[in-house]
């Protein structure tokens, strides 16, 4: 190979430059990205920032997702806890809840057929209308009242109450472990109105009939007996609503359980009173455990506390729960609790 050949493919034969010039690098190719002051670096710190930020906020989820579950599984677990420790410590209290909401479940279902809208109407304008002693058993339950003292009580009635305007039909009232028809009696006695309940249960042969104390709201003694004259105790059909006045002999509420009791029969509002963690609150508790209403109806035997003071002749001790309505049973509510 000849020497020009060689010198050819590298530079031109011929290069020369003045004494002091500067050096000739020729034709330079421009780099991506010259001339742009901290392009490059710029672009990496930033990528490298990302990633950094998202790695931070999967570690976050993570450990907000963690937390949750744990404090889940340890809200979880003490509801649980609260549940059971009653169980486990107490035998004999232990079923009443479960055993409440059995009943509620159970009440139900009776073994005789309910009456139908206009079976459950007429019988109770059948039984308003008797006059004659000799019907009442075959549509009233008197309980301890006698067949001539109903008719009497009904023979007044419109005397006491006025007329019969309206009758409603309020379907299955099922409480006590009864099986309860209700069927809402409207009365009007000049500008004024009032009401009584009709409820209907059957007997131990299926025959569904009113029942005369729940209608009449019978209290023994009388209110003139018990708020007049003083008597030392009661059985009263009253409406029942949680209170809090604490005074006088009730004046601890650490102590007691305060509740308001009124009845359409008196102006006067009593207040009873249960000793806290009695049976008897454990009934009175039971009357809103379905959280239907503010206001319940309940059957209770109320006592005077002993030299109650003047200012203090409206408050009573609730010494027996007997029904969770206006209708008794042959167990009161509050045995066994």
């Amino acid at each position: 190979m000849k020497n020009g050949s060689v010198r050819r493919g590298v530079q031109a034969a011929n290069v020369s430059r003045l004494p002091g010039s500067a050096p000739d690098l020729g034709r330079v190719t421009r780099m991506p990205g010259y001339g742009r002051r901290g392009t490059r670096r710029r672009r990496n710190h930033s990528d490298a920032f990302l990633s950094q930020r998202q790695r931070q906020r999967s570690w976050q989820v993570l450990a907000w997702s963690i937390g949750i579950g744990v404090v889940s599984v340890v809200v979880l677990g003490g509801a649980f806890s609260l549940w059971l420790i009653p169980i486990l410590k107490d035998g004999n209290n232990a079923p009443l809840l479960p055993q409440a909401v059995l009943d509620a479940q159970t009440r139900v279902v009776s073994k005789f057929k309910s009456p139908t809208q206009a079976e459950a109407l007429d019988l109770v304008k059948k039984a308003l209308a008797l006059r004659d002693p000799l019907l009442v058993d075959g549509l009233i339950r008197t309980g301890p009242v006698s067949a001539p003292d109903v008719v009497g009580y009904l023979a007044a009635m419109s005397t006491v109450d006025g007329q019969i305007k309206n009758y409603e039909w309020l379907r299955s009232i099922d409480k006590n472990g009864l099986s309860l028809e209700g069927v809402l009696v409207t009365f009007s006695r000049g500008d004024k109105t009032r009401s009584r309940l009709a409820m209907l249960t059957p007997d131990a042969d299926g025959v569904w009939k009113m029942d005369f104390a729940a209608f009449a709201r019978s209290v023994e003694p009388s209110w003139e007996a018990l708020l007049e004259q003083h008597a030392a105790s009661a059985v009263v059909r009253v409406y029942a609503a949680i209170d809090n006045y604490f005074n006088g002999a009730f004046r601890d509420d650490r102590a007691w359980a305060a509740y308001k009791l009124v009845s359409p029969d008196t102006e006067q509002i009593l207040i009873g009173y249960c000793k806290i963690g009695s049976a008897q609150q454990r009934a009175m508790d039971l009357l809103w455990q379905r959280g239907e209403t503010t206001v319940a109806r309940v059957t209770l035997e109320i006592t005077r506390p002993q030299d109650a003071a003047d200012s203090q002749h409206s408050q009573f001790e609730i010494t027996r729960v007997l029904a969770e309505d206006w209708v008794m049973s042959a167990k009161p509510l509050d045995q066994g609790l």
